[in-house]
């Protein structure tokens, strides 16, 4: 499978999940508070590279590709590259410097689903929101397990390996997986023709 149908592949499951997370949201009036970016400051981020293949896929096409994976080689904070901090002071406070392409975590965390050791469903989200909307996040726990659809964090895990297993089972890191993703794209590229539309120089 090529590099371009693992994209579109990917691409397409996020598509799903999106539809999936907009039923969610008006069902339970969750929702994200403007202009915050609590947890994308947070350092212990993991992900696996084909989470931002399509991202990577994007920069190569870009052109961008060598510049950014340097960019990730220089850096040194574990927090995610792509996150943009409104300023040290406020750095909870940003926003995502690339949001259509991030990974599957990021589109899942606060939205999504894991199941506790008595198997009941438990929405992963941040103290702003279960504090914040308290009374919303109670009554949507409580609907999720009396059978209102909301995306499960293992369900889409398993659809993204099946695309490829060897970069959706890889769990690193967010800026290693982001390398890897680049890593990949140009390794695949390496000895073949680029795409007519890469913007980039051709060597």
């Amino acid at each position: 499978m090529s590099i371009e149908e693992k994209v579109q592949l990917v691409n397409e499951l996020y598509q799903n999940l999106e539809s999936e997370i907009k039923t969610f949201q008006t069902e339970t009036k969750l929702s994200c508070v403007i202009g915050c970016g609590k947890c994308c400051s947070t350092p212990d981020i993991d992900a696996s590279p084909l989470e931002f293949l399509p991202w990577a896929f994007h920069v190569f096409m870009e052109g961008e590709a060598e510049e950014k994976l340097t960019a990730l080689n220089n850096t040194v904070t574990p927090n995610c590259y792509l996150y943009q901090a409104k300023s040290i002071e406020e750095y909870t406070k940003g926003q995502c410097r690339d949001y259509k392409h991030r990974g599957l975590i990021c589109r899942l965390f606060g939205y999504g689903a894991t199941t506790d050791k008595y198997g009941q469903l438990r929405i992963a989200s941040c103290n702003i929101i279960k504090e914040g909307q308290k009374e919303n996040f109670d009554k949507s726990t409580e609907a999720i397990n009396n059978g209102l659809s909301i995306p499960i964090f293992t369900e889409y895990y398993m659809q993204l390996s099946q695309i490829d297993f060897k970069l959706g089972n890889v769990f690193v890191p967010v800026n290693k997986a982001m390398k890897l993703a680049i890593e990949e794209v140009l390794q695949y590229y390496a000895y073949r023709p680029f795409p007519d539309n890469y913007k980039g120089e051709k060597l």
